[in-house]
């Protein structure tokens, strides 16, 4: 029987979790491209080509805020509320849509759907996939309301009531799920000096990118006040606050003439958020730099943002100290192991290669603009980010396909991508082993 004839949920378990994940983000790009293509979508008398409606759903869907259009001029209430919808659903992820609708379709959760889930989010395969999916939707939607309710606040100051409300939620969906889509035209310039507003969306942006394993572990931590925190939790808690602290006096230092509240703003939305308050075109090169650094790094495994995440940084530099010093790398009283160690330097080098080789195609595309604001918009868009140094609605159509590609392999994953297509080799020949010279 050929594909096409076989029953769906035959052809689900056939896929490994990997395609399943690749695949359905791809349907869910789809969908969005088609709805945002609709006129519906548009404010009247304006016109969203192909390329645009895709670009903006694939940013969308993959959490990331580039986009060539303005989206408070261009896509109307509806059009920005099916972007708000997209921005969700990239955010929890396709296998946690996937898994609430075989939930309420079947009245159960199988082990592949299981699998499926705990692949999506980085979880352990010893998790409880109920207690996941309950974890993320109950985190997701408890900050996310929080968020909305302070953001009104200061929106219901400058707009009437419907409209501060729609902005408040809008907003606090966008920066929870590190997306950082506005609709604002200037992003959150005209807020620079408003100290609720910036703290408020910096916190959800921090709280979406500290993963949703995190949380579970904390709530567990919570409840069973034995249970120690795992590694994992701590890891991420002092690498995440070492990079906003360092990142947040040096852009201080970096930039001439911005306050400390903005550049903490900086240092927290360079972590895959895409807001800023701050007017990225005129950053000098220090400050361009570190901004590229810190959203490579990205946010945390699990979570709704991007990058290498803080887990492989953390890893990769124990690593390479404890080389230095002859010693096996530790975190907590926790050896590190080998698999793990091998793993971050696979995805940094690995990601190093894909941006380095996005930004050689991007110069053939668009030769117009200069390396730095390519380079810087090469790792923004695989670091789902959405910072731009202006240059996205500019560039070509050639040039919006190398960053629609970008973003889906940051999104989804490049290990997701290359265990999706690996196969297991059977044990054969070992061979001797032979040291080669290094440095």
């Amino acid at each position: 029987m050929t594909f096409w004839y076989t029953p769906w949920h035959m052809q689900r378990k056939r896929l490994r979790p990997g395609l399943q994940l690749a695949a359905g983000f791809m349907l869910l790009i789809a969908i969005g491209t088609l709805l945002l293509y609709l006129p519906i979508s548009h404010q009247d008398g304006v016109d969203v080509s192909l390329i645009d409606a895709l670009f903006v759903s694939t940013s969308a869907i993959c959490v990331t805020g580039l986009t060539p259009l303005d989206i408070s001029k261009t896509l109307s209430l509806f059009g920005s509320t099916v972007l708000m919808a997209l921005i969700q659903l990239g955010g929890l992820g396709y296998a946690v849509v996937a898994v609430i609708i075989i939930r309420l379709a079947s009245g159960r959760i199988d082990a592949s759907t299981g699998n499926l889930l705990r692949d999506s989010l980085g979880a352990d395969h010893r998790m409880g996939t109920k207690k996941l999916l309950g974890t993320a939707l109950i985190v997701t939607a408890s900050i996310e309301l929080l968020g909305a309710i302070v953001l009104f606040i200061p929106f219901s100051q400058e707009y009437p009531l419907p409209r501060a409300a729609y902005l408040a939620l809008f907003h606090s969906v966008s920066a929870f799920n590190n997306a950082g889509f506005d609709l604002f035209s200037d992003s959150l310039m005209k807020w620079n000096d408003n100290p609720l507003v910036l703290i408020t969306i910096a916190s959800l942006i921090a709280l979406g990118g500290l993963g949703f394993i995190l949380y579970s572990d904390l709530i567990d931590h919570i409840r069973e006040r034995r249970k120690k925190l795992t590694v994992h939790t701590k890891i991420v808690l002092t690498t995440t606050a070492f990079l906003i602290i360092s990142g947040t006096i040096l852009f201080r230092v970096a930039i001439p003439g911005i306050d400390w509240k903005n550049a903490f703003f900086q240092s927290v939305t360079t972590r895959t958020a895409g807001y800023f308050s701050t007017d990225q075109t005129v950053l000098p090169g220090a400050a361009v730099a570190l901004t590229i650094i810190l959203m490579f790094i990205g946010a945390s495994p699990g979570s709704t943002g991007g990058g290498v995440k803080t887990t492989s940084f953390y890893t990769a530099v124990k690593a390479s100290f404890s080389l230095l010093l002859g010693k096996n790398p530790t975190a907590f009283r926790r050896e590190i192991s080998q698999e793990s160690v091998m793993k971050a330097f696979f995805v940094i080098i690995i990601s190093m290669l894909l941006v380095a080789s996005a930004a050689f195609l991007l110069s053939i595309t668009d030769p117009e603009f200069s390396a730095d604001r390519i380079l810087y918009e090469t790792v923004s868009a695989y670091a789902t980010v959405g910072l731009t140094m202006g240059i996205t609605p500019y560039i070509s159509t050639g040039g919006k396909i190398i960053l629609i590609v970008m973003m889906f392999l940051g999104r989804v994953g490049f290990m997701t991508i290359i265990t999706a297509f690996a196969r297991r080799s059977a044990a054969g020949a070992r061979y001797i082993e032979e040291k080669v010279i290094i440095g």
